[in-house]
């Protein structure tokens, strides 16, 4: 019987910044790009081994680049990857710079060391998370996501604040580079104190991002966005 090799608590890793994240099987290490390590479950040098033999991974940005071993390197724009009978000790992700703020990408992976995983990822996946802030005078980005391999567009905002009202737009863009104003936010959508926007989409423009602004000068508003991307069938 082989052995699984995940996070210490066997959950995503989550709140991530883009870079390289190295998987050393040997020394169970996880290190992120800043440098900080974390230990995976076990690892093979406690088990006199010196290679997995299957993985599978997921990850939130379907553009991140996954290079296994030496020799393999996948980059499919799906968001979970599984590789079978294929020998090796270390594994880097790629994340690439696409969303803001930086720092809300996950993480899911499994390793064994048999030649065939036996574990199935589902068809259904899902990145939720929320961020908070602060609108200003100046109309600012306060959300973008790379929503690539995602089929349902969910984002909420919500106007926390007890008597400002603040401005909201939502923008596609099909390279990130070139945005356009979303149907219904071609004018900005006010949204009073303690009230929020709804916004859900089926429609799989390949980026999503949120603007907001304060809707009188000087009067800032206290926000939160909940969102939620989701892959309810295969793509």
């Amino acid at each position: 019987m082989g052995s699984l090799f995940t996070t210490a608590t066997g959950t995503e890793l989550s709140a991530l910044a883009s870079g390289d994240y190295f998987l050393d099987f040997l020394t169970g290490n996880i290190t992120q790009p800043d440098g900080t390590v974390t230990q995976m479950n076990k690892n093979l040098n406690d088990l006199g081994l010196t290679q997995c033999n299957s993985i599978g991974v997921w990850c939130s940005d379907a553009d991140a680049t996954l290079f296994v071993g030496s020799a393999i390197s996948l980059s499919d724009h799906k968001l979970s990857h599984v590789i079978n009978n294929y020998g090796f000790s270390s594994v880097r992700i790629n994340i690439p710079a696409n969303s803001t703020p930086d720092n809300t990408n996950q993480l899911f992976f499994m390793a064994g060391t048999d030649g065939w995983l036996n574990y199935a990822y589902p068809e259904i996946a899902h990145q939720t998370d929320k961020i908070s802030g602060i609108s200003s005078n100046t109309n600012t980005v306060v959300l973008q996501k790379h929503v690539g391999a995602y089929n349902q567009i969910l984002i909420t905002t919500s106007n926390t604040h007890g008597s400002n009202s603040l401005d909201v737009q939502i923008e596609f863009s099909e390279n990130g580079v070139d945005w356009f104003l979303d149907s219904g936010y071609t004018t900005a959508v006010t949204v009073a104190s303690n009230s929020y926007n709804q916004f859900s989409t089926e429609i799989e423009h390949h980026f999503y991002r949120v603007l907001i602004e304060s809707t009188s000068a000087g009067n800032h508003a206290d926000f939160d966005i909940i969102y939620n991307f989701v892959k309810d069938r295969g793509v």
